[in-house]
């Protein structure tokens, strides 16, 4: 990649011309220090719809380096940006602070060859009284959907990180072959389900002009037997209720940009999976029905998020065993090797994009949870909550017993002790912002 580092002008022009509607590659090129093997191919991709660029290299390239970014354009294969030019800046700088190479500037340096700072070459307040912040879909990257899970999802920032990364590589791609399939193992009650809920309205709030994803949630609890595949699917014409509708292909036929729960899949009948296979794997679910002249509804843009608790003792006892909470290659081999030992089949093991891992909640954790959940269970009665006692926090956990069930119980318990102090500052019009004290007596007081 050096030749790229340092590359003037008009190679870079010369590139994005070949690169645009099309996948420019380069055999045995140098790959970053600490890549093996350390020379591969790589190659430029450039969306003449809407400008993304994306960096692309061979598969099964290991990295013992320390950028985070090139271990991540490393271990996915491709890493996608907003513009051609944002793509140059990366090379220029990310890579070349690894290999160790600073960019070559051309004609004179000023300052000593110093780079110069944003508020040193312009004044940033008056810059900021005059725009807008753009809340259009190139302007969307991963940190900010991190950022805005973790504000949500407490205490799983590995399982978020390896999300948030996955979605918006999906979310960039302009003609995905397949959907997103992404499963969520661990204990119940840790943020696995919360998770998927809260993802498309985070979606639908960055990605304004694009409309963000529609959410439908599938229990699979649900679907034990295997005549309920008619309920996704719907029946054939000539069997029992045909033309009522099948809730799954009624859903992707409607909201090609979706994201669909399956909620606990170790419940439901293997036929009801094996209807999903297709879907998965091509990127298109067959409908018994004619729908616009076909039987065949596109869901690539799909996001399916499975769930499951099957072995997660297992899984966490062995991650925790061998170190690999942040070594996303270690996760893919353990969960997949568990699930198929615990007899989930093969075709539905290997068609998983990506596992997420969900880890008990932290006492820590929980007191954030208890925290964020007495302002929401406030809201609900009409009151506004902006600071929750520390002895209070003390005092729900300590009356939470539930150790093995997450979250949930924590739900339960702030409604039950805190709903009747709700009630009456609701109904004295006790005016916010207040602070919930007590334990027990409970009371709101108006913070002065």
């Amino acid at each position: 990649m050096k030749t790229f580092i340092n590359g003037g002008d008009g190679q870079f022009e010369d590139l994005k011309r070949r690169a645009t509607g099309a996948c420019v590659r380069f055999r045995d090129t140098e790959l970053p220090p600490g890549a093996s093997p350390q020379n591969g191919m790589v190659g430029f991709e450039v969306d003449p719809r809407n400008g993304f660029a994306t960096l692309l290299v061979q598969h099964g390239v290991s990295y013992t380096g320390q950028s985070r970014e090139i271990a991540e354009w490393l271990r996915g294969g491709e890493k996608t940006f907003p513009t051609f030019e944002t793509l140059r800046h990366w090379i220029s700088n990310v890579l070349a602070e690894a290999y160790g190479t600073a960019a070559v500037s051309h004609g004179e340096q000023p300052n000593g060859g110093r780079r110069l700072q944003p508020s040193e070459l312009t004044d940033l307040d008056a810059v900021r009284g005059n725009i807008k912040e753009t809340n259009g879909p190139h302007y969307i990257n991963e940190n900010v959907l991190l950022d805005k899970l973790s504000g949500q999802v407490r205490g799983q920032e590995n399982a978020l990180r390896e999300l948030s990364r996955r979605v918006y590589r999906h979310w960039a791609r302009s003609s995905p072959r397949r959907p997103l399939t992404l499963l969520a193992i661990g204990p119940t009650g840790v943020g696995k389900t919360k998770t998927a809920e809260t993802l498309p309205a985070i979606l639908r709030e960055l990605d304004s002009e694009g409309g963000g994803y529609a959410y439908l949630r599938l229990d699979l609890s649900e679907y034990r037997e295997a005549h309920r595949v008619s309920q996704l699917l719907g029946s054939p014409p000539g069997y029992i209720g045909h033309g009522e509708g099948a809730q799954l292909i009624d859903f992707l036929a409607a909201n090609p940009r979706s994201l669909v729960l399956f909620d606990e899949i170790e419940k439901a009948h293997p036929d009801v999976l094996k209807v999903l296979m297709n879907a998965i794997d091509c990127g298109r679910i067959s409908s018994p029905t004619r729908r616009a002249n076909t039987r065949e509804i596109d869901c690539r843009r799909a996001i399916f998020y499975f769930t499951s608790n099957l072995d997660s003792e297992g899984i966490l006892t062995e991650l925790e065993r061998r170190e690999a909470f942040e070594k996303s290659e270690l996760i893919d081999q353990v969960c997949r090797e568990r699930f198929r030992a615990a007899g989930v089949a093969s075709e539905l093991v290997g068609r998983i994009n990506c596992f997420l891992v969900f880890q008990p909640l932290t006492q820590e954790t929980k007191a954030e949870i208890v925290a964020l959940s007495v302002a929401r269970v406030a809201e609900e009665y009409g009151v506004r909550v902006e600071r929750v006692s520390p002895e209070l926090i003390v005092t729900l956990l300590t009356l939470c017993k539930s150790d093995g069930f997450g979250a949930r119980p924590l739900e339960f318990l702030i409604d039950d002790k805190l709903g009747g102090t709700f009630s009456e500052a609701a109904l004295a019009k006790v005016k916010g912002p207040l602070e919930v004290k007590g334990g027990p007596p409970f009371e709101c007081v108006a913070i002065s």
